[in-house]
């Protein structure tokens, strides 16, 4: 039985729409564990703004003599933790689909960013590219995905959510995810979706999401003729896939071509894929940058090129480049949550409304499945009438109307329906047939005071949104 199997419909059918905005490992991972707990039923939208699902996940390619060559751009390799049973069932499901292989830990670099150990799983993409595993989850879970679909606005509307896109219709939801990046300086997260959702933040839930810290980082891709195989073998030596520099501008050196020959079992063709990532001291360095500038390509492509000892000529051969400025990359303080929810944020238990990316967790493959699937677990029970304690508190806390981010609110409709089936306010989540005990795991330990109930707000202010962007840990 797969995660995403079917499930008998509940006595009262939950609302049919439900939309999730973002593709990437989160989104991909609520979408999974919302199948398997709503059943076939219920309609699950995905909007997403790329061509295709990735995120921080992004698999760039390019065409040559008929061959396609991938590159990782974002995260090398799905890295879960193999012992905790939830990790450890989607593992298995994209390798037993062909989607995913998995790599030895010796043959991949120690960097501060990735976990390692016995139970550490590391898959690479077996068709050479990290954002297959996002397909496989998202046709698993038999999702309706609307790509090249950025979402402008989030209001009420009569009971529900109404999303507008940039270009196209708007669409009416019974309940919304939220799964894009947090708040912080990158181009698309949640301080670029505008509307009547933001009354719904708390003062205290605004500081925390305000918070939230990520490094900078900044990825090129070379793409090579066949002809420098030899020169990239001998600087990566017979088996690994990666190499650590940290000469002050290239952080990590990923050779893309072995570990998709390595995860395949086929040998390359058409060309080589060498995919570097730069220091954060080079990346802050260059903050004001941006991607499109020659100047710092020519700069970074050199300094490849010198450090694998390919010669003056690779420069005149290269078949194509890649670059990606990654202004909200690892999670350097993440953002405190309930434990009585898991590593997501409740806003709106009626229409419901959440929050989950990485940005609760760590910036792993392994962070990303945790939060999906707390606010998967959270909606499933919310749909289903089988609320939490701290989801109806945050009802009740909605519906007496307290302001936050300089907007005053009106009432909600959630005041005064009784939980079923859920502990009292001084217990944790329990098990269910689609929860876990947060608590009880290593997760717990992030709870703070306040978590995501609702607080009292902030002062009332002038119309206009309130939120300031983040400059940095």
């Amino acid at each position: 039985a797969g995660l995403a199997q079917e499930v008998p419909p509940p006595a009262l059918m939950p609302p049919s729409r439900v939309l999730v905005v973002g593709a990437g490992a989160t989104g991909a991972c609520t979408c999974l564990r919302l199948r398997r707990a709503l059943g076939r039923d219920v309609r699950i939208e995905v909007w997403e703004k790329a061509r295709g699902p990735g995120g921080r996940m992004s698999t760039n390619r390019t065409e040559v003599d008929g061959a396609s060559i991938r590159a990782d751009m974002g995260a090398q390799y799905l890295s879960l933790d193999g012992s905790e049973p939830d990790c450890a069932e989607v593992a298995d499901l994209l390798v037993r689909e062909g989607a995913c292989a998995d790599l030895p830990e010796a043959a991949l670099a120690r960097t501060p960013e990735r976990p390692c150990g016995e139970a550490w799983r590391h898959l690479a993409g077996a068709g050479g590219g990290v954002n297959d595993a996002l397909k496989t989850l998202l046709e698993q879970a038999s999702v309706e995905p609307h790509y090249e679909k950025r979402i402008s606005s989030l209001d009420q509307q009569n009971g529900c959510w109404r999303a507008r896109p940039f270009n196209g219709a708007p669409g009416i939801f019974d309940a919304v995810v939220l799964a894009v990046p947090g708040c912080g300086v990158g181009g698309d997260n949640l301080l670029k979706i505008h509307g009547g959702w933001e009354g719904l933040i708390s003062a205290e839930q605004n500081k925390q999401l305000m918070d939230a810290g990520h490094d900078h980082r900044w990825s090129f891709a070379l793409y090579l003729p066949l002809e420098f195989a030899p020169a990239c073998d001998a600087f990566f030596g017979p088996t690994a896939v990666e190499k650590v520099v940290d000469d002050g501008t290239l952080h990590l050196l990923c050779y893309q071509s072995r570990k998709t020959s390595q995860a395949a079992g086929s040998a390359p063709e058409g060309g080589l894929a060498i995919v570097a990532h730069t220091t954060l001291a080079w990346a802050k360095r260059n903050m004001r940058a941006s991607g499109r500038d020659e100047r710092l390509l020519r700069e970074i492509t050199e300094h490849v090129i010198a450090t694998l000892g390919l010669g003056s000529r690779a420069s005149r051969a290269l078949l194509g480049t890649k670059v990606i400025t990654w202004k909200q990359s690892q999670v350097t303080h993440p953002v405190p949550f309930n434990p009585r929810e898991g590593p997501c944020m409740v806003l709106s238990a009626n229409p419901p409304l959440l929050l989950a990316g990485d940005y609760f967790t760590e910036s792993n493959f392994g962070g990303c499945l945790k939060s999906g699937f707390a606010a998967a677990d959270v909606l499933a029970g919310i749909l289903k009438g089988d609320r939490p304690a701290a989801v109806a508190e945050a009802a009740n806390a909605d519906s007496k109307g307290q302001s936050s981010k300089g907007k005053q609110r009106d009432g909600g409709k959630g005041k005064g329906r009784e939980s079923k089936g859920w502990n009292n306010s001084d217990k944790e989540w329990q098990h269910s047939d689609y929860g876990s005990d947060w608590h009880a795991s290593s997760w717990g330990k992030a709870e703070s005071k306040g978590g995501s109930k609702g607080g009292k707000g902030g002062k009332g202010g002038k119309k206009g949104y309130a939120w300031k962007p983040h400059v940095g840990a």
